[in-house]
């Protein structure tokens, strides 16, 4: 260890690779995971003042992986929270019917729409949260409000599922929300699916005394438990901020180990001569292997050490952007997370040593012999294991995207992606065979001149070099393109396939709200579906399904994917009232939907709203609603189902290009370096730092245009497949998008990065 501790002080540039590769990837991981440890379920505010919550019973879990409840009844809601009233402790026993309220501005819906499904309750559940009033008097009949903010006697613009509404405010709440009366309640809301107890000593006796009371009626919470409740679209933004983390995290390890092997597999090349004097001195390479354990080690220790803070400095900078894009709730703060920081510095350790143990293992295996050669030219650029690495990823790429035309319709997609992904594995590590040829073609016009005769030379010389720095820029352009082409393809298609789906020229639809509420999309001359959830009983068993409300209907359709379809299904409603319908046909959806009678949504779930009305004349004005072109309305949608994924990418390409310029830099820093002498006899023979420079900016460029051509090539052919397996799944010609633009920028940025890595040594040479 003091030998390895000596060889990284005096010689920290050959490490400085390493070292930057592991503090950036222990910043990001310890960034990302701060903030996905802050990330946890949270009870709603409005349920503070009461530790004790009875939920409504639980059926299973739903398609989307989201506990299924079946709702009470008002009615049951009622009688449950009267015979809770009367256990020892429980000072308020109060039910909890939320409904869809959202204020005006102007004729405009303000806020947030997911979050204002749930603003609206009943006055007499205000004291869950423990509000209270600071002046006026509390809603007594429809038509009135308490909320915080506005003065009794103002008048309030609002939106709710029957349609715009002028409400008196009586009096002002300390609480966010709308609070109405039982019986504006009663006419808003589906059925009641929390009942909220406030208590006088001990929490968990109420509820022990509570869980006898509610027996299978319901579930009893407490604690930590009460965190289960957080609105189901918190929880949802949460899960998109979990993925984007987790993503970071994987990309991150992952690129920290392939920069560090990088790093270590030059480094090591660099070394043969040093290692050679160590094993003709009598080193084993047991000893040799030890000691590029222990250098990577003290490497990777002093990184985590710096990554560490960097990490915990920019998790709370980080939030607010997440809260911006919609992947984290709007209350989202980052706290301490000691555990986090501490895992995330034993995984940069744990990467650091796996990125060098290829490396070791090869150096252990150096001659002593290689003491006494002093030659620049690489001996070997293709090693057996990179051979049989290549020539499998090649094979098995080329093997899928071939039985593309045989796979399902479905898989095609999927298959098409990872066949790309394996190519460009491929293209990296047969680079050294490539570059060859490549850059003979490329550099053709300038082999004549006598700094084109160098540049040429001196790349297919070091092969090795240029592989080394040409695979990050192949594996980032095709990255890059692969991604971004493959989603604006796909968007594209969807796009021309869901317009054509439309038989209206216009569309009446949502603005700024979760919907249209029933009467709105009544009045407008068109069709319109309203949408719902509701529990389904076939088989013997119950689940959730989305059911959507059309005209014409009897009964209930169910899926034509159902091989065993019933003659009749229990559908219990949002209301929570039940009934048996016949199945009087089929639908070609997916099985978790059914479709059900719209008159009997409405019936049974004030809430219901719809996704849009296909106009068949001039539409009526209303609040919350406005009318587009069919066109522009799929557009709109994709747009808003594609600003997650978009947001994915940018964030992962931004990684992969940061990493690929480290990978960049680091390696060119490196091996000009290493070429001193070479540089120091170019200016014997008459040339001056600007010939120098010249060379290796060229030489630079020259690496990034092969791994950028190599890269775009395989990007190119995939997207090719892809194409073709989109057109067979939508049955209609697809054309390939490719944003050159962002692809453009990849590429500029990693020869930035080349041209200042390869002149940086010759300067500083020279000052010196």
């Amino acid at each position: 260890m003091s030998l390895a501790l000596t060889m990284v002080r005096h010689r920290f540039a050959a490490f400085a690779g390493t070292f930057v590769a592991i503090a950036l990837g222990v910043a990001v991981v310890a960034g990302a995971t701060t903030l996905w440890a802050s990330s946890r379920p949270q009870a709603p505010a409005r349920y503070d003042a009461c530790p004790v919550l009875v939920h409504s019973p639980s059926v299973g879990t739903g398609r989307d992986g989201y506990p299924e409840y079946r709702s009470w009844t008002a009615g049951q809601a009622r009688m449950l929270a009267a015979r809770l009233a009367t256990l020892p402790g429980v000072t308020a026993a109060v039910p909890d019917p939320a409904f869809y309220v959202q204020r005006l501005a102007g004729g405009r819906a303000t806020g947030d729409p997911d979050g204002a499904r749930t603003d609206g309750h009943t006055w007499s559940s205000a004291v869950l949260g423990g509000y209270r009033l600071t002046a006026g008097t509390a809603p007594q009949s429809p038509g009135q409000v308490a909320v915080a903010g506005m003065a009794p006697g103002s008048r309030i613009e609002v939106l709710t599922t029957r349609g715009p509404a002028t409400w008196t405010v009586t009096g002002t709440v300390d609480g966010p929300g709308f609070y109405v009366s039982d019986t504006a309640a009663k006419a808003l809301a589906a059925g009641v699916r929390v009942i909220g107890l406030t208590v006088t000593g001990d929490p968990d006796t109420v509820a022990a005394a509570a869980e006898s009371v509610v027996g299978g009626e319901g579930t009893v919470l407490t604690g930590a438990e009460r965190d289960s409740l957080e609105e189901e679209a918190v929880t949802r933004t949460r899960w998109l901020g979990a993925q984007l983390l987790i993503a970071m995290v994987t990309l991150g390890a992952f690129v920290a180990v392939f920069v560090v092997a990088s790093t270590c597999a030059l480094s090591a090349a660099q070394r043969r001569r040093e290692i050679g004097l160590l094993r003709a001195v009598g080193a084993t390479p047991g000893q040799v292997v030890r000691l590029m354990y222990a250098e990577t080690l003290v490497v990777a220790v002093l990184g985590g050490a710096v990554g560490v803070p960097l990490g915990a400095l920019a998790a709370p900078l980080l939030a607010p952007p997440l809260v911006a894009a919609g992947l984290e709730p709007a209350d989202f703060a980052v706290s301490a997370q000691p555990l986090a920081l501490a895992g995330s510095f034993l995984l940069g350790v744990v990467v650091a040593l796996a990125g060098v143990w290829a490396s070791a293992r090869r150096s252990s295996r150096v001659p002593a012999l290689d003491a006494l050669r002093d030659a620049a030219v690489e001996r070997r650029a293709m090693t057996v294991p990179r051979w049989i690495g290549g020539v499998l990823a090649a094979a098995g790429g080329g093997g899928l995207m071939a039985a593309l035309p045989a796979l399902p319709v479905m898989t095609r997609t999927t298959a098409a992606l990872g066949s790309a992904m394996l190519l460009l594995v491929a293209a990296a590590l047969l680079a050294p065979v490539v570059i060859v040829p490549l850059v003979r073609v490329v550099t053709w016009p300038w082999r004549r001149g006598a700094t084109g005769m160098l540049v040429r030379e001196g790349t297919l010389t070091g092969v090795r070099r240029v592989a080394s720095t040409a695979a990050p820029v192949l594996l980032t352009v095709g990255f890059a393109a692969l991604l971004t082409g493959t989603v604006a393809t796909i968007e594209r298609a969807a796009g021309i396939d869901e317009a054509a789906k439309l038989p209206a020229a216009t569309v009446a639809a949502p603005d700024g709200t979760p919907g249209l509420p029933a009467p709105v999309a009544a009045a407008q001359p068109g069709d319109y579906a309203l949408s719902t959830e509701v529990l389904v009983t076939i088989g013997g068993v119950t689940s959730g399904h989305q059911a959507t409300g059309e005209d014409g209907v009897h009964g209930v359709r169910l899926s034509r994917d159902l091989r065993d379809r019933p003659e009749r299904v229990p559908v219990a409603f949002a209301d929570g009232t039940t009934t048996t319908l016949p199945v009087t046909g089929t639908h070609d959806g997916p099985a978790d939907l059914v479709t059900l009678p719209r008159e009997l949504i409405r019936e049974h779930d004030p809430a219901a709203l719809a996704d849009a009305v296909l106009l068949d004349g001039p539409a009526v004005p209303a609040p919350g609603m406005k009318v587009l072109p069919a066109g522009d309305y799929v557009r709109e949608r994709i747009d808003v189902e594609g600003r997650i994924i978009r947001i994915f990418l940018l964030v992962l390409i931004g990684l992969s290009v940061g990493y690929t310029g480290l990978a960049v830099a680091n390696t060119l820093l490196m091996a000009t370096a290493a070429r001193r002498g070479e540089f120091t006899a170019l200016r014997l023979a008459g040339g001056g730092t600007g010939h120098v420079l010249r060379l290796t900016t060229a030489e630079a460029l020259l690496t990034v245009t092969a791994g950028t051509l190599l890269g775009g090539a395989v990007a190119a052919v995939a997207l090719l497949g892809m194409q073709h397996a989109v057109e067979e799944e939508l049955k209609q010609a697809v054309e390939v998008v490719v944003p050159w633009g962002q692809s453009a920028l990849v590429a500029l940025a990693c020869a930035l990065v080349a041209v200042v890595a390869a002149g940086g040594p010759v300067l500083r040479a020279r000052s010196r």
